[in-house]
């Protein structure tokens, strides 16, 4: 039964895509259930997973059939998540859509800050927030640390991904009409891609808090086959620029080049624990990754390092 505060506030639709999470997907889970925030809705799209995922996720429907609702895939759709949420999308009710990986813990105020965030800015489409880095077992690893205002993020997504994506909130008022979130044109990518095109449907920022811990344990899907996903990056900016008329800075084609010159010629093994370490997602160890910094396609303003 809801009470008076609950029916005032607008209902929020948090989307959880899930493939292979067993480990980590109850604690997801838990941290979505314990939020302050009573008006919400939790849809989990298993996306053909072959581990014990669906068992867990059914275990959770019975035991809150008001609150949460669960759905699998007939075919896989992987992509990071992104195709499952595509998926859950057209089961959603609330006047907001937030994303929630199977591998993360949300803080509990996350839903509260952000819907008090969008309701006083309804021209803001994209809302994130920051976050601490953890690893397997929880502990703090590091940090994501993006801009918060529109300009600058628009500016950044010239030269990396300024959201991170598992801790948005998108203003379903302000989407363009479609069966789902995302454009399904780059694969893993297609969250980059997507948010570009809303660049011009209404106004992107983050919250200051870290609202988030981003969990890093080595199955990440994001952070796999790394040269890859860096070619697909610079083509979704050209295609930016030329679908969505997206200003790209000079400075930003400026560090681009400097990406393709760092990135491309090392071996791809390194590029994973280079781009943690430069971005502060894990401590840096080397002074050479320091004397690095200029060079890399991240700028300083939002990177912290340990002195």
């Amino acid at each position: 039964m809801q009470t008076k505060r609950t029916q005032k506030q607008p209902l929020v639709s948090v989307i959880m895509p899930v493939y292979n999470a067993a480990g980590f997907l109850a604690a997801a889970i838990d941290s979505i259930l314990k939020q302050t925030y009573e008006n919400l809705e939790l849809i989990i799209v298993d996306d053909a997973s072959t581990d014990k995922s669906w068992k867990i996720i059914q275990k959770y429907t019975k035991r809150y059939p008001k609150k949460i609702h669960s759905h699998q895939t007939t075919k896989q759709t992987n992509a990071a998540g992104n195709g499952a949420m595509n998926y859950g999308f057209q089961f959603a009710k609330g006047e907001f859509i937030a994303r929630m990986d199977a591998d993360d813990i949300a803080h509990p105020k996350r839903i509260a800050k952000q819907v008090a965030y969008l309701l006083a800015h309804p021209d803001t489409i994209v809302l994130g927030t920051q976050a601490k880095v953890i690893d397997k077992k929880g502990k703090v690893i590091g940090q994501k640390i993006m801009p918060t205002s529109h300009n600058d993020i628009y500016r950044q997504y010239g030269i990396f991904h300024p959201m991170i994506h598992p801790s948005v909130m998108i203003n379903r008022k302000l989407l363009p009409k479609q069966k789902g979130v995302y454009s399904m044109k780059f694969n893993v990518n297609d969250d980059y891609y997507t948010f570009f095109k809303l660049l011009h449907c209404g106004k992107f920022a983050n919250l200051p808090q870290y609202l988030l811990n981003y969990r890093v344990h080595g199955e990440n899907l994001s952070l796999k086959n790394p040269k890859q996903k860096f070619i697909a990056s610079v083509k979704i900016r050209f295609a930016a620029m030329r679908d969505f008329n997206y200003k790209i800075s000079p400075l930003a084609l400026l560090l681009m080049l400097a990406q393709i010159a760092v990135i491309l010629p090392i071996p791809e093994r390194m590029v994973v624990p280079l781009y943690m370490r430069v971005r502060g997602i894990k401590k840096a160890k080397f002074a050479a990754i320091k004397l690095a910094l200029p060079a890399l396609p991240i700028p300083r303003k939002y990177v912290t390092l340990p002195a």
